[in-house]
């Protein structure tokens, strides 16, 4: 068997129909719609209710579940295409989903009383580095399986290593019993996190060469913002019908 020296590696060459369609999902996905919220309060109370009982198979469940991975890729695929306004509505959503998360963990330790549990891990720089690493690896996994689907079985895998809303929880349950250091431990993992994962979907999207579908993601970032918008104002109208 003979092989075609100069055939292209084709890892990251994807088709302008798959560049299309990776969009297209992506950004469906990451709309701040009913089932977005409805999947992130269910993973919530999941994954808090895992930390309380101290059940880390119920916490991975809840990872499974949580809608927060998609609009931080979606962030990086709005920096690789310098699409601000795209840039500017996904991190509108990614700061009320972590609020929304981090006060329903206040809420839930307030009420279950759960004894303090204390941070597993050394603040120290080379923990920062290893949790920056991870995130920055399951950022371009994450990617690769959404523009590359024949791996898109491996996504599950890669919501489970992602951590995102385990942290956001943890912050709630420290804020409820006011330890404060824990709570800013749990929030620079989060930070970092997020920066890794973006960092990490930025460049598959980089190399991949999405900047050539710059007017696909912004003809969809309109289409959503302008749904956003039409719903907003049909609900004003029916409550002015209403009265």
């Amino acid at each position: 068997m003979t092989t075609n020296p100069n055939k292209k590696d084709d890892l990251l060459n994807v088709s302008q129909h798959d560049k299309y369609k990776t969009i297209d999902v992506l950004i469906e996905k990451s709309k701040p719609n009913q089932t977005f919220w409805a999947l992130l309060a269910l993973s919530s109370i999941i994954i808090t209710g895992g930390l309380l009982l101290g059940n880390q198979p119920i916490v991975i469940g809840g990872m499974l579940v949580t809608p927060m991975l998609t609009p931080l890729l979606v962030i990086a695929l709005g920096v690789s295409v310098g699409d601000i306004l795209l840039i500017k509505r996904t991190i509108l959503l990614v700061l009320q989903s972590a609020t929304f998360v981090i006060l329903g963990a206040v809420i839930m330790a307030v009420i279950f009383n759960s004894a303090p549990i204390p941070t597993v891990l050394a603040n120290t720089l080379s923990t920062a580095l290893l949790y920056f690493i991870i995130a920055l690896v399951s950022g371009v996994a994450a990617t690769f399986a959404w523009v590359r689907k024949e791996v898109s079985e491996t996504l599950p895998g890669v919501a489970i290593a992602v951590s995102l809303v385990p942290p956001l929880s943890l912050i709630g349950m420290n804020i409820a019993r006011l330890e404060w250091e824990h709570t800013g431990f749990w929030a620079g993992i989060f930070v970092l996190n997020f920066i890794g994962i973006t960092v990490g979907s930025m460049v598959v999207f980089s190399l991949s060469q999405f900047n050539r579908a710059a007017g696909e993601v912004k003809e969809k970032n309109e289409e959503v913002i302008v749904e956003a918008h039409l719903k907003k104002l049909d609900k004003e109208l029916r409550g002015d019908t209403e009265h």
